[in-house]
């Protein structure tokens, strides 16, 4: 069973208050995935991510508890931006998302973007270790949600060229490889690929 919301993707969060599951499904029985804007209600996410990102995860890892309070405050007030925490059986996090509307995104410049143009950017894949196999449903999961408001068109991924594992997931969770205008990059500064998916 999927449940989902039908408010806007990106929409400014009461940050105070505690978030709660916008969509849940069974992946295998015992096994329920469930995506919730990230809350800083409690330090449970921010320490969640400060771990993860702690142990190389992407660009942001070093950044102070702090920070990335901060960082999260900013992205759950925002109306073109969200990030949101990827749940095992309702309360376990084992991954992290970040959406973004292209057109107040520097992909902007790089693809021809335009309104319904969304990007994601995934700084912790989500991973079940005992499933690694189940990755690429949780992905389709996310990618079904943000699908299901009715103001997301499209969703690009950009992913470095020499990461080999995400690229092998884009290509089977069937993304297209788009043709860009600019050459775009990756924030650690290396080329890209970018990955476009459609609504169906």
């Amino acid at each position: 069973m999927t449940t989902s919301s039908p408010e806007l993707l990106c929409r400014s969060l009461h940050v105070r208050k505690e978030q709660s599951i916008v969509m849940q499904k069974e992946l295998l029985p015992g096994y329920h995935i469930g995506l919730r804007p990230v809350s800083v209600y409690a330090d449970n996410d921010i320490y969640a991510v400060h771990e993860w990102l702690s142990a190389g995860y992407s660009g942001k890892a070093g950044l102070p508890v702090d920070q990335l309070r901060v960082f999260f405050i900013l992205l759950g007030e925002s109306t073109y931006a969200q990030a949101f925490m990827v749940l095992l059986n309702h309360d376990t996090p084992i991954g992290q998302f970040e959406v973004y509307q292209v057109l107040q995104d520097e992909l902007k410049d790089a693809i021809d973007a335009g309104e319904g143009d969304y990007r994601i950017y995934i700084p912790v894949m989500p991973v079940i270790a005992s499933l690694p196999d189940v990755t690429l449903q949780i992905l389709e999961c996310c990618l079904e949600y943000f699908f299901s408001h009715a103001e997301v068109n499209r969703v690009f991924w950009v992913i470095p060229v020499n990461d080999k594992e995400r690229n092998r997931l884009a290509a089977k969770t069937g993304a297209l490889h788009y043709k860009f205008v600019n050459q775009p990059h990756s924030d650690a500064g290396q080329p890209a690929n970018v990955y476009q998916y459609t609504r169906s």
